[in-house]
């Protein structure tokens, strides 16, 4: 980074600050409403983070084969750590429409007016240089994560985790964002945290309200991961504009098959507000923002 860029976020930095101050004031109470309107809980989710494999919580035999066989599998490219795409073939919104396991996760922790927020590839190398290898949250209260690891080349690099029980609220810390801002990586060990590692066909959902981190520099691989966001959409509809949070990260809408058309339009964890038509094609999103 260029000194005049590094001076410029410096300078960007008391405005960012107070802008999440408030937004944690309209977080914190929308993530107050959620657990007051929560079914009975079960353990499952209870520190706020559970491993699975991919098979099993999409309660699809032999999807992650699948998926490791098919165009989804591609490597950053030559001098990247990281490669994104929201480019999801068909047989993985099926699967992820038709689950009934999912469904009851989610909805247990974040209550009935959970919604799938997004859905993208996140494949990474290890060697990647960023913020998220420091603690942190996600800075959006309650939201629940699933990292579908489909395949995986050397020791890909783990989840580092500080379990909480649930419900666990939502708070801005100041001092340690502003250290994260001016470029600092806190990834000191922390007693109670838990390491994740992946093999192929393993998921890890989690609620990105704990404080984690990924471990990039300690191990030589690559993950290949399908990401999963769920949140609950009163809160996302009132964020997504200062938050990452929202199909295409709040960016553009999402281009889904319209193979999935009918599963789409009565799922309860799709928001059919975010759903519209262009051109044959189907896309979940905002309104507004760039398709």
């Amino acid at each position: 980074m260029s000194f005049k860029k590094k001076i410029k976020n410096i300078v960007r930095i008391p405005a960012r600050i107070i802008r999440k101050v408030i937004l944690s004031k309209a977080i914190a109470l929308c993530d107050s409403n959620c657990v007051s309107n929560l079914p009975s809980q079960s353990d499952t989710l209870c520190r706020g983070w559970i491993k699975s494999n991919i098979d099993d919580i999409l309660d699809f035999p032999g999807i992650s084969q699948r998926m490791r066989e098919s165009s989804m599998r591609r490597p950053p490219m030559q001098g990247m750590q990281i490669f994104w795409s929201w480019d999801i073939p068909y047989f993985v919104w099926e699967a992820l429409l038709k689950s009934t396991t999912l469904p009851c996760l989610i909805f247990n922790y974040l209550g009935p007016g959970a919604r799938l927020d997004d859905l993208y590839l996140k494949s990474i190398e290890d060697g990647l240089i960023s913020g998220a290898e420091g603690w942190h949250n996600d800075n959006v209260g309650y939201r629940l994560k699933l990292f579908m690891v489909f395949d995986v080349e050397g020791t890909p690099s783990d989840t580092i985790l500080l379990p909480a029980r649930h419900p666990n609220p939502y708070r801005f810390r100041i001092l340690s964002e502003t250290i994260r801002m001016l470029g600092f990586i806190n990834n000191k060990p922390r007693p109670g945290e838990v390491r994740v590692g992946y093999q192929a066909g393993d998921c890890l959902l989690f609620d990105t309200n704990l404080e984690h981190r990924g471990d990039y520099t300690s191990s030589s691989g690559i993950r290949y991961c399908l990401v999963a966001e769920f949140i609950d959409r009163t809160k996302a509809n009132s964020i997504y504009r200062w938050s990452p949070c929202g199909p295409g990260q709040g960016r553009f809408p999402v281009k889904v098959p319209i193979e999935v058309h009918e599963l789409l339009a009565s799922h309860p964890l799709v928001d059919v507000d975010l759903l519209s038509e262009q051109d044959g094609l189907i896309y979940y999103g905002y309104s507004g923002t760039a398709a």
